[in-house]
């Protein structure tokens, strides 16, 4: 890889990370495109998966204090088991049409969120654990698993804070579960890369301060609006096939 076309993935990369922090998902959607310009889709979705497990863990460290313990229980952690069910049975199942109708339901999902109060509703907490298993089972089936969740997430009255953490520690763990995977069959592949992946990941991590300072600044509905409005580009773009 040539320094120019590394230092345009590095400044892809820092754009990336600060615009995405707010919705919850996208850097790993965004950035995969571009490492597949220079890696095997393989080694490039094992590159790109430590970026954002890096990310993460990163942005895990800024915003951990804001974790909401009772929504991890309740929903993040049964939704990994999901993601892991999900991942056995993708090659198994035929995705496009289910791909088309988990779109329609994230459009659905995302412009709730812009109804007036009157006609908004939100699902019981007791289904929580439904929630997450299904979530992470069609995130592991179709991928987008990010979507998925912060659809689900937009659910509760969090705080930004709280949602970014909640969001984020649950991407982490799922990242734990796919990485050690990859490294069994990929390691050699790292070693090449790993001067470009370390400056990737910094430039990823600078990003992710730019988007805190950002979160800063906007305020709950506006953050919200920002994640329902992402779950609906993302959810049209499932159903016509784009993605």
């Amino acid at each position: 890889m040539s320094f120019f076309a590394a230092a345009g993935i590095c400044l892809a990369a820092l754009l990336v990370a600060a615009l995405v922090l707010m919705s919850g998902f996208g850097l790993g959607t965004l950035l995969t495109p571009l490492f597949v310009l220079f890696y095997d889709i393989k080694i490039a979705v094992f590159l790109v998966a430590i970026v954002h497990f890096s990310n993460n863990l990163f942005k895990l460290g800024l915003f951990f204090r804001h974790l909401d313990w009772a929504i991890l229980k309740r929903f993040g952690a049964i939704s990994i088991a999901g993601a892991f069910v999900g991942s056995l049975l993708q090659a198994e199942l035929e995705s496009e049409t289910l791909k088309i109708g988990l779109g329609i339901l994230l459009v659905i999902l995302g412009t709730v969120e812009f109804l007036p109060p009157r006609f908004s509703w939100s699902l019981p907490k007791k289904l929580d654990p439904l929630g997450g298993f299904l979530s992470g089972l069609l995130g592991g089936m179709l991928g987008n698993q990010g979507a998925v969740r912060s659809a689900y997430l937009l659910n509760y009255s969090l705080s930004k804070e709280a949602f970014v953490a909640t969001a984020t520690i649950i991407a982490c763990l799922i990242d734990a579960t796919r990485i050690p995977i990859y490294l069994l069959s990929y390691y050699n592949e790292i070693v090449v890369a790993w001067p470009y992946l370390i400056a990737t990941i910094l430039s990823a991590f600078l990003g992710t301060l730019i988007g805190k300072w950002l979160l800063d600044i906007v305020t709950l509905g506006a953050f919200r609006r920002v994640v329902a409005g992402s779950v609906v580009v993302v959810g049209v773009a499932m159903a016509m096939a784009l993605i």
